[in-house]
């Protein structure tokens, strides 16, 4: 019998150390730099949470709460409760047109449009510590690597919904 191909990069047991998950090590990035970042947008009533919605509304204000929702890549269900807090706290007003009902459009206050200019430089700041001892090239590297393995998880995610469309 011919010894079979192995299917993974490494055999299963090399992923039981976090230290070897790009997940593991994603996620720890993740909760880092939102660690650091909010400890400057507090100062600002913004929380890490809050800062996600906010960033992509000030690329594009005025989109549906759908859109938004796929932008920041959370469940509409999650989406609509961080919505109620930002309109609560005063960064957002939703509305809906005549034209379509059932779509909710979010736009920033004028108060959450003038944050921008203040949080982003807090933003930079975290990437500059984020990337010390880097040079431009690594960082480049760093991120395009980043945005495969994101694009790669979403074929996969797309398939799984796919698959899941065909059973229901």
């Amino acid at each position: 019998m011919a010894k079979e191909k192995q299917r993974f990069r490494h055999a299963a047991e090399y992923y039981t150390d976090p230290e070897n998950s790009i997940g593991y090590l994603a996620r720890i990035v993740f909760r880092s730099f939102s660690r650091l970042l909010e400890r400057s947008t507090l100062e600002h009533d913004v929380s890490a949470g809050q800062w996600r919605f906010l960033r992509q509304l000030w690329r594009e204000d005025g989109i549906t709460q759908r859109e938004l929702s796929e932008r920041v890549g959370m469940r509409e269900p999650t989406t609509v409760v961080a919505l109620k807090g930002l309109e609560k706290a005063g960064f957002i007003t939703r509305k809906k047109t005549d034209a379509d009902r059932r779509k909710t459009y979010i736009y920033l206050t004028p108060h959450a449009k003038k944050l921008e200019l203040i949080l982003a430089p807090m933003n930079a700041e975290v990437h500059e510590v984020a990337t010390r001892g880097m040079s431009d090239e690594e960082v480049a590297t760093l991120q395009a690597l980043m945005r495969r393995v994101i694009a790669n998880l979403a074929d996969e995610t797309a398939k799984l919904s796919e698959l899941s469309d065909i059973k229901a």
